[in-house]
């Protein structure tokens, strides 16, 4: 979500490619590799998706036991 505020993602968080998210989070953060191709590669398979092929919207990661937080 602070990726699509700043603009780094889609601002409307839709039709994001998972190759897209870990070249995103490669150059913003300067992550490992492998740890820039687990996040999106847990989410897509979390959401039943290709990595390769499938996209999806910062909606969908709002899934319980998925990626979510008690405020």
């Amino acid at each position: 979500n602070a990726m699509a505020n700043h603009g780094i993602l889609p601002r409307n968080g839709k039709g994001i490619t998972f190759k897209e998210l870990n070249a995103k989070i490669r150059v913003t953060y300067n992550f490992a590799p492998s740890f820039c191709f687990f996040v999106p590669n847990f989410a897509a398979n979390m959401l039943n998706k290709s990595y390769g092929k499938d996209t999806f919207d910062l909606a969908e990661l709002d899934l319980h036991n998925g990626i979510e937080h008690d405020a």
